[in-house]
């Protein structure tokens, strides 16, 4: 096909431009553009006639299709029979995908008027399609590529209700990133269908990329209106395809069609397919300037509720800039888009953002009636990580309605149930089951956790249990001379799950005047006056979930921190597996038996509810979402999880051998050590083993505690978190002098209790805030300055890192002493 070229006049540019200062969410200037209006013109020439074309059909047959795929393949039978089809020079090919290496072509190039045809053996293979396992969504666009010829115009229809994670998210994102750069040298254009759980931002920003729409279905309806305009374009008279250069005094461009409905935007050359010869459009060419130039160009009008300034917000926004996007956005100074989607992080969220975008831009009705202000609509109401923090501190004044609250939660994990299975698979159920004693709709405010490495927090609701017998319901009181009428069983409710709001909000009453005005000054209680009788709510989904206007703070030495904490910290539970400075060997024995730990918490054994994780994706019963990890280390170790455990490290390492006999001792491990007086030496290592950064560190804390060097460093952690006790006995012990063995164990049960508060200080303090600000916007904070770099750029410049298969895929920011890795993992959760 032909391709046309824009080629407007210097004078045209210059007499449509605008400026537009770009704001963050706080309300202050981070960038500044100028931008030139060039309107796409055509000529008689341009015109084509009735050509022949190709349209592709590309599904989603994965497990999460299961209920789906039956109104879907009615769908593509209905949409694939209209009578309208008789007079169109139309090829069809339809494609499906499940898991990698499962790809199929149904049918291939072949004329709609035979397809259309009553029982044709193309309506009979879609009636045949079942659905698969997982989702490989490149595989079939490698397929659909293939099918391509030079000259005739060809739309694909990529549709999906999933996440591409075959073989991972990464490995997707960058295969499919490779094809779309290919395709657009192509003649044709990638229409996205996306519905359901399914990655919007993926399948966005494919169709961003090759000239097409990303349509949001939220029902069978939408998918075939999609399909259905897409051939019916086809059928039409399509202008050639216009390829527009960005020169180098820009930075982005961006076209937009009303009549089309199509906004594309790109940071180089933008090609455009898919327009009929009489529809409109656009281009805005946007070039970034200094504060001076832009504050000498007095002749330029100020144009931030323009359409230029939404073009950019959408299409930033599909191409993955989710951060310029949202900024653009506040820049319109549009309260009404602002406030709803400020927060907007999620793929359900992106979608909707990039739906009011588009109406925005083609409904100038759907605008005028938009709160329009004259700067940033600043959210500055309390955050959702400051409320919990606050609601932690008050949680003695504050119950909070479980019942309402478990009526309207969404699971974010696989279930389970109590019991385990033999090797039948049978389910064998626990003899013992717990009732709750409070009983009422009312419990206690819980506590509040933010996970150390994903944008999560949760709440721990504890209640008062009793145990009983599930064969007749008779009360266990009491278990190895212990009473246990003051049981408590724990639950954890996810409010806010990477990045986004999963309790919108939380019945509650307030037995305390003081705390309902601290909670009121805050903005989430809208009544006047205190009532201990009143059930207030405390809406979390029109609250910013961090603050934009924090900062972070230093962490230059936090990992070596933490790691020195962890590895010490392990030692000692190691030694404790299975010792209590309270219980002894047979009262633990039978508190075991009884599903209760030597804390006297209550551990029923617990398994999924299917047999067969495969089947249960398969069928629908199980599905996977893609989680976003956040992780700290340093230039030498990537993060904690490189660490190994005590024992294991012992094993590496080590060898003991008994001092009164001076036997080896086969397999040593930390617990023996209690009762038996073990010497500790270096091992002689093979030529196999290969020492890395991880054992250069742990080898130094571990010399010291067994008495190897006399360093100091596990003194100088126990002083740092108050575990002088232990500091204590170890001294007389690396003297060659016995120590009690219950003092010792008390010691060790103290230090270790120490050491975990210390680090759980540090995560809430430094690490946790930072991980949940990275985990929700997907960016590091402004103050952090740095580029991503891939695994294998920073693995050049520090080379003893080591990565495991997700975090090879992922992206690492240097930030100081720190590498902080972003990585991408499959998560699996119940439907049901």
């Amino acid at each position: 096909m032909a391709r046309q070229k824009n080629q407007p006049s210097a004078t045209d540019a210059q007499n449509n431009q605008t400026k537009f200062t770009l704001y963050n969410f706080a309300g202050k200037p981070k960038a500044y553009y100028l931008v030139d209006r060039v309107k796409r013109q055509l000529s008689s020439n341009d015109i084509p006639e009735k050509a022949v074309a190709h349209s592709m059909i590309v599904i989603d047959r994965s497990g999460s299709m299961y209920y789906d795929i039956e109104p879907l393949k009615e769908t593509l039978i209905k949409l694939l029979t209209l009578d309208e089809y008789n007079n169109y020079q139309l090829l069809v090919t339809l494609i499906s995908y499940a898991s990698q290496g499962d790809v199929t072509c149904h049918f291939q190039r072949v004329p709609i008027q035979e397809v259309m045809k009553a029982n044709s053996s193309y309506i009979q293979e879609i009636q045949k399609i079942q659905t698969g396992y997982t989702t490989c969504i490149s595989q079939s666009m490698t397929m659909a590529k293939s099918f391509l010829r030079e000259g005739e115009l060809t739309v694909i229809n990529l549709h999906s209700d999933g996440y591409a994670n075959d073989p991972s998210a990464n490995a997707e994102a960058n295969t499919l990133e490779r094809i779309c750069e290919e395709l657009k040298n192509m003649d044709v254009f990638v229409n996205t269908i996306s519905y359901s759980s399914a990655d919007f931002r993926l399948l966005s920003k494919i169709a961003n990329t090759v000239s097409g729409t990303c349509i949001r279905a939220g029902e069978v309806r939408q998918v075939y209106d999609g399909l259905y305009q897409s051939a019916k374009l086809l059928g039409s008279s399509v202008a050639p395809a216009m390829e527009e250069p960005l020169i180098k005094e820009y930075d982005y461009q961006v076209f937009v069609s009303k009549t089309g409905k199509k906004i594309n935007g790109s940071s180089s050359t933008l090609k455009i397919v898919g327009l009929k010869a009489d529809d409109d459009g656009v281009f805005y060419k946007y070039r970034k300037i200094s504060q001076e130039d832009y504050d000498k160009l007095t002749d330029v009008p100020v144009a931030q509720t323009d359409e230029s300034v939404l073009a950019f917000a959408k299409a930033n926004l599909a191409n993955g800039n989710l951060n310029t996007a949202k900024y653009a956005l506040a820049s319109t100074f549009d309260a009404t888009l602002t406030e709803k989607h400020a927060k907007a992080l999620t793929n359900a969220e992106i979608a909707e953002l990039t739906q009011d975008l588009d109406l925005a831009i083609f409904d100038a009705s759907a605008l005028a009636k938009h709160e329009i202000l004259d700067s940033v609509k600043v959210n500055d109401k309390i955050s959702v990580l400051e409320l919990v923090n606050l609601l932690e501190e008050n949680n003695s004044s504050i119950i909070i309605n479980i019942k309402e609250l478990q009526k309207n939660y969404r699971r974010k994990g696989v279930k389970r149930i109590n019991g385990s299975r033999d090797e039948n698979e049978k389910l064998i159920e626990p003899w013992l089951k717990t009732e709750f004693l409070d009983g009422g709709e009312y419990v206690s405010m819980g506590t509040f956790e933010i996970n150390r490495n994903t944008a999560t927090i949760n709440m721990l609701i504890t209640r008062p249990v009793k145990l009983v017998k599930v064969e007749d319901s008779s009360q266990i009181s009491e278990v190895a001379g212990v009473l246990i009428t003051n049981l408590e069983s724990f639950n954890n409710y996810t409010i806010v799950s990477d990045g986004e709001v999963n309790v919108k909000s939380l019945p509650i009453k307030i037995s305390s005047k003081k705390v309902f005005d601290l909670l009121k000054s805050k903005g989430v209680i809208e009544a006047e006056n205190f009532d201990f009788r009143t059930e207030y709510t405390l809406r979390l989904d029109n609250l910013p979930l961090v603050a934009f206007t924090g900062s972070y703070g230093n962490i230059d030495g936090t990992f070596n921190e933490l790691a020195e904490i962890k590895i010490l910290a392990s030692i000692l539970a190691a030694h404790l597996k299975e010792e209590s400075d309270v219980y002894t060997d047979e009262q633990l024995t039978e508190l075991k038996k009884h599903y209760l730990s030597k804390n006297l918490y209550i551990n029923f054994p617990t398994t999924t509810e299917y047999t067969d994780l495969k089947e249960a994706i398969a069928n629908g019963t199980v599905d996977t979402r893609v989680s976003y990890k956040v992780d700290i280390g340093n230039k030498d170790i990537l993060n904690l999880g490189k660490l190994y455990s005590a024992n294991k490290f012992l094993d590496r390492l080590y060898e003991g051998f008994n001092q009164d006999t001076g036997e080896k001792v086969d397999k040593p491990t930390f617990d023996i050590t209690l009762d038996e007086d073990v010497v500790f030496g270096h091992k002689t290592l093979s030529s196999r083993t290969k020492i890395t950064k991880v054992d250069d560190l742990m080898k130094r804390i571990f010399d010291n505690f067994l008495g190897i060097e006399d360093n100091g460093s596990v003194a100088a952690i126990l002083s740092k978190v108050g575990g002088d006790s232990l500091t204590r006995l170890l001294q007389v012990k690396s003297q060659g002098e016995k120590v009690n063995r219950e003092e010792f164990v008390t010691a060790l049960t103290a230090a270790k209790e120490k050491l975990e508060d210390y680090a759980e200080k540090v995560y809430r303090e430094k690490i946790s805030p930072l991980v949940f600000y990275i985990g929700s916007t997907g960016l590091l904070p402004d103050e952090m300055d740095t580029l991503a770099q891939t695994a294998d750029a920073i693995n050049a410049k520090y080379g003893n890192l080591q990565f495991s298969k997700d975090e090879q895929e992922g992206a690492f920011f240097e930030v100081g002493d720190t590498i902080i890795s972003v990585y991408a993992k499959n998560e699996y959760y119940s439907t049901t």
